[in-house]
């Protein structure tokens, strides 16, 4: 074998022997280095990667870089260069070149002679993170047991759950361009700040006890500086205190907007299902993602709504009713002049003003009410109507309650100026059949509140079982007139106003209407509220007399419901 192996080798040797002299007489020299590329090249001032690009002996170079941050265009120093093997260019490491025109032009020989111009032009650099940009939203992601067939998920504006979150609707987030790494991975300086109104935002709501800051204060407030990784499409935020903020970076081109997103600790197993509040178990446990969207363009704010209002003195919670722009609050009665309550709490939609403010008095003399005009941001006003209601003592108060109908009288006065006239009280319903359908109505006086010593409240008229209300007429065909509604509707129907003057009680009715009636108290659980009756004795017919009809028509003075608890 070692034989064979030693002939294979001699045959070898005298097979090249025979086809040239100089077997590598074809790679020595240059001739054959024919190429004339810039591989790679890095100037002052540079970020990113230069793009080289070269078609036949069309060959260009573009470098993007911060213009400012090169002291003379004119002399722009190669930092690095790197060409074809065996290719030369007087344009090498610690050269310069003159881009003040924004092109210059390197020439590259081959190690063969022939000589290629590549056009260098520099463009300024702008990242798609760099600017001032303003805060459109701040937002969670929600997974609400997603794996189970009955799950769901939300994506939510943090702002709806955390109110004292808006200050931030107003920040500025600036990235300034510094320069690049090796990778090409630009990095600056970094600013969040706290815009016009010089407050952050906090993810907190004090009146719950609420504080998730820790959880979602995710894009760091102050200075600090940048790296964009553009291999992990990451933004890396590092604050003052050299704490480092891992941000996936979301591009919305559509929109021009960007999203700096991250995770949160998701913990579904900590959810509460026995006293479930939605929103704290949103944020605590099934939020999942927060985000920060960022603009260029600042966001105006279109609300013009007042979120939480108080007065002094007063008496439990604010009602706010959003939908109607109905705010009422409830003052102790105490005697307070009602035309001057002191305000001394008003939340409003953040970015708007209101014509009013805490410390300044409000003037409830005009219907126990009054306005309040919020403006958003944008220039939207809106007119919020504000009622007070006095909280007064109902055991004052005779008249307060649900009151059963126990009978509807009329007193008739039968000329009882002559010697030989007579009186008399009737139930109304024994005359008129019809007034009988009131009988099984309810009648209510609540209590809103009091003018100074005058309580005054709703009322209500309520048709009863029958779903009827009574009517003044006669079934007694051979009456004159029959119909007696003018004259006997002395309490309204439906619902309605009151207030209680004295021992006077006037009911406003829905159409505005006004019935001035008098109260008379028999006792706690029984009271009367009367009315004069037009007294028409002068027409009383004397040659064809009806009694019943008389009295009712002409001679009856009085009339009155007696009601009952």
């Amino acid at each position: 074998m070692k034989k064979l192996n030693n002939i294979y080798f001699i045959v070898l040797a005298l097979f090249f022997v025979a086809c040239t002299e100089n077997p590598l007489e074809d790679v020595e020299g240059t001739d054959w280095q024919k190429e004339r590329n810039v591989v790679s090249i890095l100037v002052e001032g540079q970020i990113g990667t230069a793009i080289i690009e070269r078609n036949f002996d069309d060959a260009k170079i573009k470098i993007y870089a911060k213009t400012e941050n090169i002291a003379d265009l004119s002399k722009v120093e190669i930092k690095n260069i790197e060409l074809s093997y065996g290719a030369t260019s007087e344009n090498e490491k610690d050269t310069t070149l003159d881009l003040s025109s924004g092109t210059a032009t390197i020439a590259v020989t081959a190690g063969a002679g022939e000589t290629l111009n590549w056009e260098v032009t520099l463009l300024p650099f702008m990242s798609d993170l760099e600017g001032t940009w303003y805060i459109g939203d701040v937002r969670m992601y929600c997974d609400m047991f997603t794996w189970e067939s009955w799950g769901w998920e939300k994506n939510e504006s943090m702002f709806s759950y955390l109110a004292e979150l808006n200050p931030e609707l107003d920040n500025e987030i600036i990235f300034t361009v510094e320069g690049a790494d090796a990778k090409g991975n630009p990095f600056g300086n970094y600013e969040h700040n706290a815009g016009n109104d010089g407050a952050f935002g906090s993810y907190t709501d004090a009146s719950k006890g609420w504080n998730f800051n820790t959880r979602f204060r995710k894009v760091p407030t102050g200075k600090g500086t940048w790296l964009r990784d553009f291999e992990r499409n990451k933004v890396i935020i590092t604050d003052a205190n050299k704490v480092e903020h891992e941000l996936d970076l979301e591009l919305l081109t559509a929109t021009n907007e960007v999203n700096l997103k991250t995770e949160v600790p998701y913990l579904a197993e900590n959810f509460n299902w026995t006293d479930t509040d939605w929103s704290y178990e949103e944020l605590a446990h099934m939020s999942k993602l927060t985000w920060y969207t960022l603009t260029k363009e600042r966001v105006l704010q279109t609300g013009n709504s007042i979120t939480g209002l108080t007065v002094k003195d007063q008496v439990g919670d604010t009602q706010i009713d959003a939908d109607a722009k109905e705010i009422t609050v409830t003052v102790a009665d105490n005697g307070a002049d009602i035309s001057a309550i002191e305000l001394t709490g008003l939340n409003i939609s953040y970015a708007a003003t209101a014509d009013t403010s805490v410390g300044n008095t409000l003037n409830f003399s005009t219907d126990n009410s009054t306005t309040i005009n919020v403006t958003s941001q944008t220039g939207e006003s809106t007119l919020w109507t504000v009622k007070l209601k006095i909280d007064v003592d109902l055991s004052n108060v005779s008249i307060a309650g649900t009151w059963n109908i126990a009978e509807i009288g009329v007193y008739c006065d039968m000329f009882t100026w002559e010697s030989w006239g007579w009186e008399k009280t009737e139930l109304l319903n024994n005359y008129l059949p019809s007034a009988g359908k009131e009988l099984d109505n309810t009648i209510s006086f609540v209590v809103e509140g009091k003018n100074g010593d005058n309580p005054y409240g709703t009322f209500e008229n309520n048709a009863g079982a029958d779903g009827e209300h009574g009517d003044f007429v006669s079934d007694d065909t051979t009456w004159p007139e029959t119909e007696f509604n003018a004259r006997f509707r002395k309490v309204p129907t439906g619902t309605g106003t009151w207030e209680l003057v004295g021992d006077t009680v006037t009911i406003t009715d829905s159409a505005g209407t006004v019935f001035v009636l008098t109260l008379e108290i028999n006792s706690e659980t029984e009271i009367a509220i009367t009315s004069e009756v037009e007294y028409l004795s002068e027409l009383y017919n004397w040659t064809d007399t009806n009694y019943n009809y008389e009295e009712t028509a002409h001679m009856s003075k009085k009339m009155w419901y007696n009601l009952s608890k």
